[in-house]
């Protein structure tokens, strides 16, 4: 599993730049850059609301239907470190995978 660092403190599974959710979810099947990458778990946090889902972790599960990223392999990331961005997201079209790299 990827070593996580995620910025979007907006994201109610966000808590110290970790993730709370388990699991998330890199969309983009047809992305060629970083930019048309986003992390399609991402939820809004609203009125001070809290995640109820777990504790944070470094190490998370990533599927990734980014096809063109050097990491996917069978949807899975196998980067050892993956960052996402989008500090002020409101939605998860703001975030993106910092950690993509177009393989062709």
């Amino acid at each position: 599993m990827p070593n996580l660092d995620c910025i979007v403190t907006n994201c109610i599974y966000n808590d110290n730049k970790c993730c709370c959710k388990g699991d998330i979810e890199v969309k983009g099947k047809s992305a060629e850059s970083t930019e048309e990458t986003c992390c399609g778990s991402f939820v809004e946090r609203k009125d001070g609301a809290r995640n109820a889902v777990g504790g944070p972790s470094k190490h998370i599960a990533v599927a990734c239907e980014a096809c063109k990223c050097e990491f996917n392999e069978d949807c899975k990331c196998t980067a050892e470190h993956i960052g996402i961005a989008g500090k002020d997201a409101c939605s998860c079209k703001e975030t993106e995978c910092s950690s993509f790299c177009c393989c062709g």
